[in-house]
């Protein structure tokens, strides 16, 4: 018997990766339905994910086993208000939120008491393309729903999928992302918009950089791609987020002052303690990092050996294989004997 599964939508994009997800690993065992208003563009997307569409929440999730909502933080709540209430009996709700307290307060207040409700993070983006090694959170609201048959296949299906599965609770959750996502995320704004208002031509500073200041740039960039709605909506939704913006003010103020004051010893100090409050881990963050630009330099290597010969490239988003004779390598690019070119970092390189 096919289950069915219905995705509340609003207008985040994580809706379509998860729609593609579920299809690729439970087609033949899932009935699909998208909730999406704009009626225009659906039989577009029928046909690229095989599933049906509605504009009516609550006739979709009448029938559903499964439920979840997958809409921006800024109208989650309102919509769980509307919709939780008409959900089946014995049925599964869940949601993909950023932030796990008010929307979890919100699946309990408003679904029937007979529905399980479990609260989830997927934490990654709709680029990815694998959740092998990606972190995926579950805040169940009651001990005994870890008991529950449904939660047990979830977070088995995950493990055997290679995904990392963390256990957590809404509010433990919450305060944990006021550091991991709010502040690496501002971190990250600060450190984009600084350059910007310094007018750097960053294509040229990348001939000055190290490995490590690329990598600092692409990660800040993969933020930055993401629609900003969804930033501001995790800097606004989270009540955990302004203690973390006081102490990181005040941190920042305090390496101006050192700065300005020329205050070496205080600069070195602090540095110093930090290192005492981070060294029990700093060897696993070093081997991290050096295995990144080992694997870097692996793959420039692997290509210096191999000019004039054939080698095979696939695609690491799309999976398409080309096979021909390697002419030369320059600023990241392979060209072939076939006057092609590919960007290095677009493709896995394999010369068997």
């Amino acid at each position: 018997m096919k289950h069915n599964i219905t995705i509340i939508w609003g207008t985040s994009w994580f809706w379509k990766w998860l729609a593609k997800f579920l299809l690729i690993n439970f087609q033949n065992n899932i009935n699909l339905i998208i909730t999406w208003r704009d009626i225009k563009k659906w039989e577009i997307l029928a046909k690229e994910l095989w599933c049906n569409f509605s504009n009516d929440n609550i006739k979709s999730v009448e029938n559903a086993d499964i439920t979840i909502f997958s809409t921006p933080i800024s109208i989650i709540k309102k919509t769980i208000e509307q919709v939780a209430p008409y959900l089946k009996k014995w049925s599964l709700v869940s949601d993909v939120c950023s932030i796990k307290k008010f929307p979890s307060n919100a699946l309990k207040k408003y679904s029937p008491k007979w529905v399980l409700v479990l609260p989830t993070h997927p934490m990654f983006g709709p680029s990815t393309w694998t959740i092998a090694w990606q972190i995926f959170v579950l805040t169940p609201l009651k001990q005994e729903d870890k008991s529950d048959n449904r939660y047990i296949f979830l977070k088995s299906f995950l493990e055997k999928s290679w995904a990392k599965v963390i256990e957590s609770n809404p509010v433990e959750h919450d305060k944990m992302m006021a550091v991991v996502q709010w502040l690496t995320h501002f971190d990250m704004f600060v450190l984009w918009e600084t350059i910007k208002r310094l007018n750097i031509d960053v294509e040229k500073s990348l001939d000055f950089v190290s490995p490590i200041y690329k990598l600092i740039l692409s990660s800040v960039w993969r933020y930055i791609y993401q629609h900003p709605k969804l930033h501001w909506d995790i800097q606004m939704y989270n009540d955990e987020v302004l203690n973390v913006h006081k102490v990181f003010m005040q941190t920042t103020n305090d390496f101006n002052k050192f700065v300005i004051n020329k205050d070496e010893d205080s600069f070195i100090n602090t540095i110093l303690e930090t290192n005492k409050y981070f060294w029990e881990n700093a060897e696993k963050w070093q081997i991290y990092t050096d295995k990144v630009i080992y694997l870097i330099s692996k793959q420039i290597e692997l290509i210096e050996k191999n000019i004039w010969k054939k080698i095979t490239l696939t695609n690491i988003y799309s999976k398409e294989i080309i096979t021909w004779i390697l002419d030369k390598y320059e600023n990241e690019n392979i060209f072939m004997k076939s006057w092609t070119n590919y960007d290095i970092n677009k493709w896995e390189i394999n010369t068997n």
